[in-house]
């Protein structure tokens, strides 16, 4: 299966959609093409990895998650992880402990605002 990448900009936040799978084969790929993006952030905040269309998920593919994480901690970037609660994604995130070390969110918005200021918070009736 082809993999793909989405990904979008908002004021200091980078939301990636993960798609496809993330496995020994591709983790060098997408781990090369999220550090570029974070390198690439003006005003870093904020990296949303969306992983609701991730289809597989391999333990290597979490090392390459959790190295990816280390390099935002380094660079002062928050980050954080959206998986579908009771996906499989999910069931690899939790029995490896990625869960732990890195904020889950079940959808893209909780998340966001979460990380915004304070003064700044907002929730859709």
């Amino acid at each position: 299966m082809r993999d793909d990448i989405a990904s979008q900009r908002t004021s200091g936040v980078l939301v990636v959609e993960v798609r496809g799978e993330l496995d020994i084969d591709t983790v060098l790929r997408w781990t090369t093409v999220l550090e570029a993006a974070i390198c690439e952030l003006p005003a870093p905040r904020l990296l949303v990895l969306d992983l609701t269309m991730l289809e597989f998920l391999s333990v290597r593919g979490v090392r390459g998650l959790l190295g990816v994480f280390d390099l935002c901690r380094v660079r002062g970037i928050a980050g954080c992880l959206i998986v579908p609660p009771g996906s499989a994604v999910d069931r690899v995130v939790r029995f490896t402990g990625l869960g732990g070390r890195v904020p889950v969110f079940p959808h893209r918005l909780l998340a966001i605002a979460t990380h915004q200021p304070t003064e700044m918070r907002w929730l859709p009736d």
